[in-house]
């Protein structure tokens, strides 16, 4: 292949995952010898493993532009796949080759069918591989499922999926775990590919010895976006359940963005938060670039994931995935993905038997207990997870799919 073009709407700051789950792929490709291109949000100022990130994109793959109960749905994926079709045109087309990849690390159906658009209206020697990575199924997400005729989105899957194959054979559409495989394969009806969850933890973050000034006290730590599909709402009652006791644990607990947690009606969470004794919790506000979050997970003995398995039922964890890499014993609840990959990597993982602060409370304090062998199970099975979960084994995985589809001579569609 010749070049690598990297196209991520989400990517748009230091904080969070999308960033970090880009250079590592920068790292990983350029090692080998492959040219990178980077697109990301427009306002965003950000160089990645020496790369420039070309500001390219308006909307969060989640923006909505339609809000009628009766046509939001029909309304979003016409308005939405045409403007960021309009947005992909601007890249110029003498860019591009039929040896080249293009690689979607996240979209959802709003982007999808101008994905397609987009390739049809390039020349026939320009059209390049495409590599989509569907992370969500949001119509299960609780805010899609209460909207009437949420049942339009698979179908909207449906037609974009189809209409990617139809114009650019080469594609791969894939997912990293067998829940969300096994969901698209039945709504898009194509092939859809298992890939391993490409996230790697920091070097920094497995460095040992490096501790909070607390040293006698286990650390817990809540980590990611402030949302109740995380479970953020959960939290208040579960650090109050597990204040007393013997093991007294300090809690973590990263609130990322306010505004969004208000909007989401998560204000009485925050007032009980503030008011925890703080010999008992720190709040870190704000989002934090990946040095900052890696420190944290380095100093952290236990990760609590409570997150709603309605929805990580499906759906992969980046924080999972690099707890489990750097060896850390986690908490989820029972029913998602975390605590299925617990048992096929022997992780060190509690599972809570519900999603409810009892429950997790419950598992926090079984691990807790049993800290010791817990963590020693955990770095045991980490150096398996990295192997076969992480960037490494992502690209290992899809660049010889791709370059199969070549030799197979699949030629792109007039």
């Amino acid at each position: 292949m010749r070049r690598l073009h990297y196209l991520d709407p989400q990517l748009v700051g230091l904080d969070g995952h999308y960033f970090h789950y880009c250079e590592r792929a920068v790292r990983e490709l350029k090692g080998r010898g492959i040219g990178i291109s980077i697109y990301g949000r427009r306002g965003c100022n950000l160089v990645c493993a020496g790369m420039p990130v070309q500001p390219l994109f308006s909307r969060d793959i989640f923006a909505e532009a339609w809000h009628d109960p009766e046509t939001w749905a029909l309304e979003n994926y016409h308005n939405l796949n045409r403007a960021f079709l309009a947005e992909l045109l601007q890249i110029p087309p003498d860019g591009f080759s039929a040896d080249d990849i293009v690689f979607f690390p996240s979209l959802i159906e709003n982007q999808l069918h101008a994905v397609a658009q987009w390739l049809g209206r390039l020349p026939h020697a320009r059209r390049p591989s495409v590599v989509v990575l569907l992370r969500f199924l949001d119509h299960v997400m609780e805010f899609i499922q209460v909207r009437p005729h949420h049942d339009l989105v698979p179908l909207h899957y449906r037609h974009a999926g189809r209409a990617l194959a139809s114009v650019q054979p080469r594609s791969l559409i894939c997912a990293d775990t067998a829940e969300m495989v096994a969901s698209y394969r039945k709504i898009i009806g194509l092939p859809v590919l298992r890939v391993p969850i490409a996230m790697d933890p920091s070097p920094d973050a497995v460095t040992p010895g490096r501790r909070s000034p607390r040293d006698g006290r286990p650390a817990v730590a809540f980590l990611g976006h402030t949302s109740k599909l995380r479970g953020f709402h959960l939290l208040p009652e579960i650090i109050a359940r597990c204040r007393p006791g013997s093991k007294s644990p300090r809690f973590v607990v990263q609130v990322q963005n306010r505004s969004a947690a208000l909007a989401e009606g998560l204000d009485a969470v925050l007032e009980k938060l503030d008011t925890l004794p703080r010999d008992d919790l720190t709040i870190v506000e704000g989002s934090l670039p990946s040095a900052d979050y890696f420190s944290l997970l380095a100093e952290s003995d236990v990760i609590l994931l409570p997150y709603a398995p309605a929805f990580y039922g499906h759906s992969s964890s980046g924080i999972f995935a690099e707890a489990a890499a750097t060896g850390k014993v986690i908490v989820v609840p029972a029913g998602t993905v975390g605590a299925k990959l617990a048992g096929e990597y022997e992780l060190g993982v509690v599972e809570a038997a519900g999603w409810n602060p009892k429950s997790l409370a419950k598992a926090l304090d079984e691990a807790l207990r049993d800290l010791p062998g817990l963590s020693a199970k955990a770095r045991v099975s980490a150096s398996r997870f990295c192997r076969e979960q992480g960037t490494k084994a992502f690209w290992d995985q899809i660049l010889p799919a791709i370059a199969r589809q070549v030799s197979d001579g699949v030629e792109v569609c007039v």
